[in-house]
């Protein structure tokens, strides 16, 4: 099944993450979900260079649901120029620890390139790579979040009793909950993220709607000039 086929509405491919009681907030503490949530707000509001910027911040913090969103972007050209080369390799990248739905688009888009398309796709691939690819962007993020606990939880790290926090959605939260150690620690968050990948791919469970495309359909949303944002 080709990638104009199943598009995967991204905005609620990131919704199963944001929503409150997902299994996927166990990325809230994680630098790049802030970000993440904004981008997506922009992106409802038609502010898609807005979007894009702030879901790069996000991919920043080795957020794989970022990188997959920018892919999306790119291959829609949503506020940029159309590039399926550019959206391959932003969805290589966020398939980069094989979460299954990752994978699909990504081979996908990857069945649509002509040749030349392929090896510019991999030049950008190999950039992408070098500043948010997971060996450098792990670390960058477990060290990040190890900080913020320590200046969030002070003296309270291991003695949270009764005491309750106001997280940054106003809600009113257990203090043993928002200080879970495994939010905390990047490392975890990413195996808690597969398992629940892992288990969704076995269950066959959708985590986002998706959008059937007539494959001779216009194309979806010619862009603005591509224009990158500084970090």
């Amino acid at each position: 099944m080709t990638a104009r086929a199943i598009i995967f509405s991204f905005f609620l491919f990131f919704a199963a993450g944001a929503a409150a009681g997902s299994p996927f907030s166990v990325a809230e503490h994680t630098p790049g979900y802030s970000f993440a949530v904004e981008a997506q707000e922009s992106w409802e509001h038609g502010r898609y260079f807005d979007a894009r910027h702030r879901f790069e911040r996000a991919a920043w913090w080795a957020d794989k649901f970022a990188q997959y969103n920018l892919g999306v972007i790119h291959y829609r050209g949503d506020g940029v120029e159309r590039d399926p080369a550019r959206a391959w390799a932003w969805f290589d990248l966020a398939a980069e620890r094989d979460y299954p739905a990752f994978v699909e688009m990504a081979d996908a888009v990857w069945a649509e390139l002509g040749e030349d398309q392929r090896r510019r796709g991999r030049t950008i691939r190999e950039d992408l790579e070098s500043r948010y690819g997971d060996a450098v962007a792990v670390e960058r993020t477990a060290r990040y979040m190890e900080r913020q606990r320590r200046h969030v939880a002070g003296s309270r790290v291991g003695f949270v009793g009764f005491l309750q926090v106001m997280d940054s959605s106003g809600d009113v939260r257990n203090g043993d909950d928002y200080f879970a150690e495994e939010k905390w620690d990047f490392r975890q968050v990413v195996q808690q993220e597969k398992q629940i990948f892992d288990a969704l791919a076995r269950t066959r469970v959708s985590i986002g709607d998706f959008i059937v495309v007539d494959e001779n359909a216009p194309e979806d949303g010619a862009g603005r000039p591509e224009g990158e944002p500084d970090h």
